[in-house]
């Protein structure tokens, strides 16, 4: 079995090179980036399993390198364990709030972070198994929000895009289970996108919904072709989880 790859984000030297150490005592592959825009790249070229973070480094902050990895399609899956001096609960709450695993603060117990770093792998590991991968393309954050805790209690992973323009470029590159786009978020480029994942040889085998007010669906023609792909918001989860679970069977048959 290949050794999990653990990507040290941190400018203090000594510090990293002797959690390098203990990381590769403990059976890990180690990787280091000493300030945050080298983190975010390597994360995006290496995808590494897992990512320990520091707060307080220059040019970029750990927050911010937090925040970019968890928007980012490439890297938002990876888990994040910051590791870092600041001691205050307003930075502790804000690394939680970006996405981060845990939160470890300087000095450090050895044995802790172990055991924090055992976890997130497992968790991650069993999150691997999911049902499927779902993108949601939706600019309302709030939606995001609210539908993301409610697919991952159901067992999918799933990614997002603000735009159907980004959406169109994470579905070529991650290959989704399904895709959920937004009406509104798609009013302006919507019809060529939607045309291009169902034409395109490499995505027309994905299934497509769109998602859109119970309004505009109510007043929609029923002979339209496709309505069955549009799902109304306010979202019926239960109806949504039924229409996934559906269109993953027929995908595999």
């Amino acid at each position: 079995m290949a050794k999990k790859r653990i990507l040290i984000i941190d400018d203090e030297f000594d510090f990293v090179k002797m959690l390098t150490t203990r990381l590769q005592i403990a059976g890990y592959e180690v990787l280091a980036a000493e300030d945050g825009p080298k983190g975010v790249q390597t994360a995006r070229r290496e995808k590494p399993d897992l990512i320990i973070l520091d707060i307080m480094m220059p040019g970029m902050n750990g927050h911010a390198v937090c925040d970019m990895l968890k928007k980012s399609t490439l890297t938002w899956a990876i888990p994040v364990i910051y590791l870092t001096a600041r001691t205050s609960q307003a930075d502790e709450l804000l690394g939680l709030e970006k996405g981060a695993k845990y939160y470890l603060t300087k000095p450090y117990n050895p044995d802790v972070l172990l055991e924090m770093v055992k976890s997130a792998l497992m968790e991650q590991e069993e999150a691997g198994q999911a049902k499927g991968n779902i993108l949601v393309i939706d600019k309302d954050l709030n939606f995001v929000n609210e539908i993301e805790p409610k697919l991952k209690q159901a067992g999918y992973n799933v990614s997002f895009s603000s735009t159907a323009k980004e959406g169109l470029k994470a579905a070529f590159a991650d290959q989704p289970d399904v895709i959920l786009m937004d009406f509104l978020t798609s009013r302006d480029d919507g019809h060529d996108s939607i045309r291009r994942l169902s034409a395109d040889e490499s995505l027309k085998h994905i299934p497509l919904f769109i998602l859109a007010p119970k309004t505009f669906i109510q007043k929609m023609n029923q002979t339209t072709p496709h309505l069955e792909k549009f799902i109304a918001k306010p979202v019926n989860y239960a109806g949504l989880l039924e229409t996934l679970a559906r269109a993953l069977e027929q995908k595999k048959a």
